[in-house]
């Protein structure tokens, strides 16, 4: 005799606090209930056949936070820095473009963008610890005026949702590109200049809508639709950048 079989996905939801997490529940021959958060920040529930939807619900509303946790980690993602030595020749991004690495001697440190090259200059060439702290600095030098710009652009995208003009602040982050503060404070991280333009305004303009929606509610990603409707684009673009 053949089981029944597996049922298609159906459209489910459930509340926690501001939020909802919408999912696509689906029911197989099993004997435990699933839930997965994908990168795409799709949420997926496999339920046995038999469990009652009152109950699948209570799950996922019991594991909401942990949910919203996971998604909030996909849309913050950044890759691992490669273990680089600082050496002529090594590949380093700006702005979503690949140079290679040239080093000079020179009496004072400095970099500079020349073709495919960048370019340092500093007394002491084969020295990687200094190759990297000149190169530091100029990423940071840049990424000052680079998302100072783009941020006052963004900002006015924006200027019809009334969201007040934000400070900005550099900080390294180990896994995150962009945060913001509830004073008001948008935290981008230096390394994110090597990321292509579009990109950097991906961050900036979810950093701006959370301004306005703290949260992952539908709200916000409404709010993020309508600015960016591409964001999901550039979201997958950004995951694949090299720093």
């Amino acid at each position: 005799m053949k089981s029944a079989p597996d049922e298609r996905p159906v459209r489910r939801s459930v509340t926690y606090g501001d939020e909802r997490i919408e999912f696509a529940l689906s029911r197989r021959h099993r004997k435990t209930l699933a839930i997965t958060v994908h990168p795409d920040l799709r949420v997926e529930v496999v339920a046995p056949m038999n469990a009652a939807e009152t109950a699948i619900l209570e799950r996922v509303r019991h594991r909401a936070r942990w949910i919203l946790r996971q998604q909030r980690q996909f849309l913050s993602w950044m890759p691992k820095p490669r273990d680089r030595q600082y050496r002529g020749g090594e590949t380093h991004r700006y702005l979503g473009r690949q140079y290679r690495l040239k080093l000079v001697r020179a009496k004072a440190s400095s970099v500079k963008l020349r073709g495919g090259f960048l370019e340092v200059g500093l007394p002491d060439p084969a020295d990687p610890k200094a190759v990297r702290r000149v190169l530091d600095r100029w990423y940071r030098d840049q990424s000052k005026v680079r998302f100072a710009k783009q941020l006052r652009e963004a900002h006015a995208r924006m200027k019809a949702h009334e969201i007040p003009e934000p400070r900005l602040r550099l900080l390294r982050m180990a896994k995150r590109w962009g945060s913001c503060t509830p004073a008001g404070e948008i935290l981008l991280n230096p390394d994110l200049v090597k990321a292509p333009a579009p990109c950097i305004d991906y961050v900036i303009l979810h950093e701006l809508c959370h301004l306005k929606h703290p949260n992952h509610s539908r709200a916000f990603f409404e709010l993020l639709d309508a600015i960016l409707p591409e964001w999901r684009k550039q979201k997958d673009r950004l995951e694949r950048v090299e720093i």
